[in-house]
């Protein structure tokens, strides 16, 4: 066996010397140059991020010098995509041709010294001398960062602390034993006092945070800190490994983590979105001048369904900043940004019953999931997380929200003025009873405004329902409501030439106004004020009654018991979809191409509990047992994946950041914004405007260049050496 790991900076020194302190042969990774990225991002699917492309490219030199067996961490819980990246991995090498073993082991001390001890040859003892030896080079290594981090922006002659920390490092790698350790900590700390440099000078201060990887690996994000230090600026970071090594083995740092972050971030985002915020907050508070996020960087189709305020379906490429969408909490909360970038590769199509409730996204977008597994030969679900798409299967669930925000309102209050007194009632205020709620069902259903035509200009004169005679029930109850709760001219039509249909005239201009406002007109154009959305549930059930009576049609067979609705217009059909949900009726919604008509969409309640849930007298099913798909829960509607389609795909892809809840919904599903890292950026926007501390967000990946990386830090080197100057200018 010959074993390779990912290159990780100067953290491969550690590693290096855990696995050949355990006897094993070892071909040490390479470190990470731009070829070797790309090389790895050919392999790797386009929008996984950046970090296992470069893990792919360490992989392919190690391989070629005979590596057979890589080792590769994982985390078995949490949001982060860490814990699928072996997986993948594996799978991109196999499809290259490349016939690897992997070893694969959690975070955890107690799961590393159980794979370790698989290995043939490797005992107990050695497993603890080497993990005792493997600690006590990691020390050393980050002394070593920060003690060059301090020194160098104060040095005399330049280079000289480079030098020293190069010369450190390569006898850290050299050391063989603990013994040698002791001497190289002491060669370190000589090699540094004979540098010559100002204790006293005061430089300013710059705290480096975001993703692990893209922190501490200084292949990957340029020498970032070299470079400050040689601008004369000192850098400090507190994303290391040895902090992620104690924050996994003591859970409660998370806790603090989170107290620390209070009023800007309330629990983990996946990655280390949280630790970004905390950290920030605390280079803030120790007076620092200057912070710079560095993170990997990673969506949807255009056209994919965004249910937007009021919840009306609105594409995503015309989403903006600052409008509210629905997230996977079933609150609203603010779009704080939006991305659109070309993409070539692999596209998932996840299919949950129909074109409607299809997801047409990268691979490693995160969608909320419940993974289907088997047990005791039962079925059985995991609990929801955020799992990129690439790890869903046919079968596994996905969350459709339950909304639940109230926004109660017990009228609409009519003001138009008009010209001409009214012949009946000057109707100024509409009740939101349950009649009446119901007789708008009705009119979205069948319904649509009476005008008059003066001098080419129209005038709202009243509402006409449009019923099948047989249908003399319900022409009734419209008929009552309106007598019970206005004083208005009710007619009723039947003509000769259409006996099979009946019309209901109301004469008042007012009420065709007022419904008119609060339902649109036009069998495509109609949809729902945001006063009947925001209504608690058993309000929205009998406008729901309504609706389903007008235009619905029951099947009650054996093997199926249905109870669907058809409209031509998509708002109203997403509209009723949610209202049904927070209703805790779990509908189907299928969009109908039908030659020579308009597309409609079609909402069914396919089952007979959903049926009895919505509460109409009027209609009655057989008794039968329910057998449904989806599963419930207080929050959510969890729908089965049923089939997942891999295509080719070029083009234009599309992403939103989201405040708080860092989520939406698409196509009715539930899905995370796309990297957690990125998603926490405007948080950290928002303390930069508010400490007035200088801020810098990179974003790394194989096509960025070390020179545009050069460009942006000696731009934000004068902002941060200017903040420095004004600060101390204030302080005399």
């Amino acid at each position: 066996m010959i074993i390779t790991f990912p290159y990780w900076g100067n953290y491969t020194i550690a590693f290096s010397a855990l696995f050949e302190k355990l006897g094993l042969k070892v071909i040490i990774p390479e470190k990470s140059t731009a070829d070797s990225n790309k090389k790895g991002a050919m392999l790797s699917p386009e929008m996984y991020c950046f970090p296992l492309k470069a893990n792919i490219g360490n992989y392919l030199r190690a391989i070629e010098k005979g590596a057979d067996t890589i080792f590769m961490v994982t985390s078995m819980s949490g949001s982060c995509r860490l814990r699928y990246y072996a997986e993948v991995q594996k799978k991109v090498l196999e499809d290259s041709g490349k016939n690897v073993d992997f070893i694969i082991f959690d975070q955890k001390l107690r799961d590393v010294y159980r794979k370790l001890k698989k290995i043939p040859g490797v005992f107990s003892f050695k497993i603890f001398s080497a993990i005792y030896f493997f600690f006590e080079k990691l020390a050393l290594i980050e002394y070593l960062e920060e003690r060059a981090n301090y020194i160098r922006p104060r040095e005399e002659k330049k280079n000289e602390t480079t030098k020293a920390f190069r010369l450190g490092l390569k006898k850290v790698e050299e050391a063989k034993n603990i013994k040698d350790l002791y001497c190289v900590s002491r060669f370190i700390r000589r090699e540094f006092s004979k540098i010559k440099f100002d204790k006293k000078r005061k430089i300013p201060k710059v705290g480096i945070i975001g993703e692990i990887y893209t922190v501490t690996d200084d292949s990957i994000n340029y020498n970032i800190e070299e470079k400050l230090g040689k601008e004369g600026i000192e850098s400090h970071k507190g994303m290391t490994l040895s902090y992620h090594i104690k924050k996994r083995m003591f859970p409660w740092r998370s806790g603090r983590l989170i107290k620390n972050a209070k009023g800007y971030l309330g629990s983990a985002v996946g990655g280390h979105g949280l630790d970004a915020v905390s950290e920030m907050l605390d280079f803030v508070k120790k007076d620092f001048d200057g912070i710079v996020q560095v993170l990997p960087f990673g969506c949807f189709l255009k056209d994919t369904k965004i249910t937007a305020e009021n919840y009306i379906q609105k594409s995503i490429q015309d989403i903006n900043v600052g409008e509210k969408i629905l997230t996977h909490k079933g609150k609203f909360g603010k779009v704080t940004k939006t991305y659109c970038r070309n993409y070539k590769g692999k596209i998932l199509k996840i299919d949950c019953g129909g074109k409607l409730l299809t997801l047409s996204l990268t691979p490693e977008h995160p969608i909320l999931l419940a993974k289907k597994f088997v047990k005791n030969h039962k079925e059985k679900i995991e609990k929801l997380d955020f799992i990129p798409a690439g790890e869903a299967k046919a079968g596994d669930f996905i969350a459709i929200p339950i909304p639940k925000e109230i926004n109660e309102k017990d009228s609409f209050v009519w003001d138009k003025e008009y010209k001409r007194n009214p012949k009946w009632e000057d109707i100024r205020e509409f009740p939101y009873s349950p009649d009446l709620l119901r007789m708008l069902g009705y009119w979205l259903a069948e319904g649509s405004i009476n005008y008059d035509r003066e001098s080419g200009k129209k005038y709202e004169r009243g509402l006409r329902f449009s019923f099948p005679t047989k249908e003399k029930k319900y022409i009734d109850d419209v008929a009552s409501i309106i007598r019970n709760n206005f004083k208005t001219k009710i007619s009723r039509y039947c003509y000769p030439a259409k006996a099979a249909c009946s019309d209901l005239y109301i004469g008042n201009r007012n009420l065709a106004g007022i419904v008119h406002s609060l339902c649109g007109e036009h069998c495509n154009g109609k949809v729902l004020h945001q006063d009947l959305v925001s209504l608690n549930p058993n309000s929205q059930r009998e406008i729901l009654k309504g609706y389903f009576r007008g235009d619905g049609s029951v099947r009650d067979v054996y093997g199926e018991t249905t109870y669907r609705t058809v409209t031509t217009s998509q708002n109203l059909a997403g509209q009723l979809f949610r209202l049904l949900v927070r209703s805790r009726i779990k509908p189907s919604l299928m969009e109908q191409k039908i030659k020579n008509r308009k597309v409609s969409y079609m909402l069914k309640i396919a089952n007979a509990g959903g049926i009895k849930r919505l509460g109409d007298e009027l209609i009655k099913t057989t008794e039968r047992k329910d057998y449904v798909r989806f599963r419930e829960t207080e929050d959510y509607f969890l729908v089965p994946i049923r089939k997942i389609e891999e295509v080719d795909f070029k083009g234009e892809v599309y992403n939103l950041e989201v405040e708080k809840d860092h989520s939406y919904v698409a196509n009715f599903l539930a899905v995370h914004n796309c990297m957690p890292e990125v998603t926490v950026r405007p948080i950290l926007e928002k303390i930069h405007r508010e400490s007035g501390i200088p801020f810098l967000s990179l974003s790394l990946d194989e096509q960025v260049a070390e020179a545009g990386v050069d460009t942006r830090i000696e731009a934000f080197v004068d902002v941060v050496k200017n903040h420095y100057k004004n600060k101390l200018i204030k302080k005399i």
